[in-house]
């Protein structure tokens, strides 16, 4: 049988997991079933490859790069003409599709561990209607350590996959409709400067036009003044990812829920979370930790598809929260699971807080 938890969840047993897993089954069919009787209004994607399914090349896995990294001492740049009946779209996102970030060794308490994490950096986004782009206009797009690492042939690494989509939402003022728009990709990290330490852009087959470019003279910022110099090394062979997504209104709620947690609240040990999320089109979910229930931290990887089930170490806390491992008196952890939808629509489950017993390796 189940046993009820003081915060509302539910120790699983077998049986009766079995058992809740059918029946969230039956639960997410229905609902699917519901929304495709709806008339629904997708986002329109602009990219030079026409479809942003299409980019495939150099950031998935391992295999040639292309030396296509994203860094410091690179900016990527790819022009777009915007229709300008465009501009009845209600939001508008910039975004690249990013994989194959490089990593580090993770030491504990100066020995190695198992562990790797992502060297960090962070990637920014512009978009202008002109060569040139004003800090003003900068957009933060993702910490390095969101993007898909690279596999290594000697060791195991957790987080390598598929390149993955980023986007970020921009102003519409900041679109010029009806003309050109110059989207440009970096990175502000001295850290990030050839493709042995820095993500790699997806690409797509190109064709004769030249509407992408590299420029390798920048120093953490695109040019903020047009030059000769600002589009010296145009594209053809292959396109870089880069997009502009317009999304229609569309708000719908996003429900998530916590389904239970394996072996109840106490964390001693790994701990295994069952969420459950309910809306059309769903584009990521994941986990997140907090030690106040107000500043949150997304902890482990991204699920993009389901099932949504999560696993909380207490072995790796002390990445992202300064959990140590000796043993120390019982502390409380609060943890929740976060969706988005492919119009960018974010929902969150109610907060549980659970408690960090002490634990000695």
């Amino acid at each position: 049988m189940q046993k009820q938890l003081k915060n509302g969840l539910t120790r699983i047993s077998r049986k009766w997991f079995k058992i809740l897993l059918l029946a969230t089954y039956y639960l997410l069919l229905t609902t699917y079933c519901l929304y495709s009787q709806t008339t629904i209004s997708y986002p329109l994607y602009l990219c030079e490859a026409g479809n942003p399914n299409d980019y495939r090349l150099f950031a998935n896995g391992g295999g040639w790069d292309g030396f296509w990294y994203v860094g410091y001492n690179r900016v990527w740049i790819e022009k777009i003409f915007i229709p300008g009946n465009l501009s009845e779209y209600k939001k508008v996102f910039i975004g690249a599709k990013l994989g194959r970030m490089k990593s580090k060794q993770v030491y504990n308490n100066g020995k190695a561990t198992l562990d790797k994490e992502a060297i960090p950096g962070d990637i920014f986004i512009a978009v202008s209607s002109t060569p040139s782009w004003k800090k003003s206009n900068w957009k933060f797009l993702t910490t390095t350590d969101n993007i898909s690492f690279e596999g290594d042939n000697e060791l195991a690494v957790e987080q390598v996959g598929e390149s993955r989509w980023f986007w970020t939402e921009v102003r519409s003022d900041e679109i010029n409709f009806g003309g050109e728009n110059y989207i440009a990709l970096w990175s502000t990290s001295a850290f990030l400067t050839d493709s042995s330490n820095s993500p790699i852009i997806a690409a797509a087959w190109g064709g004769k036009d030249a509407n992408s470019f590299i420029n390798d003279e920048i120093k953490g910022g695109p040019p903020q003044h047009f030059s000769t110099t600002t589009l010296k090394s145009p594209l053809t062979v292959f396109e870089p990812a880069i997009a502009i997504k317009f999304v229609p209104e569309l708000s719908q709620n996003i429900t998530v829920g916590l389904m239970g947690i394996t072996e109840g609240e106490n964390l001693a040990e790994k701990k295994v979370i069952y969420a459950s999320v309910l809306g059309n089109e769903i584009q990521k979910v994941w986990l997140e930790i907090s030690q106040d229930n107000k500043i949150w931290k997304k902890h482990g990887l991204i699920s993009y598809t389901s099932p949504y089930i999560f696993s909380l170490n207490p072995k790796k806390l002390s990445l992202d929260i300064g959990y140590g491992n000796k043993k120390r008196a019982a502390s409380a952890l609060f943890i929740r699971v976060c969706a988005t939808d492919i119009w960018e629509n974010t929902g969150r489950s109610p907060s549980v807080k659970i408690f960090i017993s002490g634990i000695d390796k």
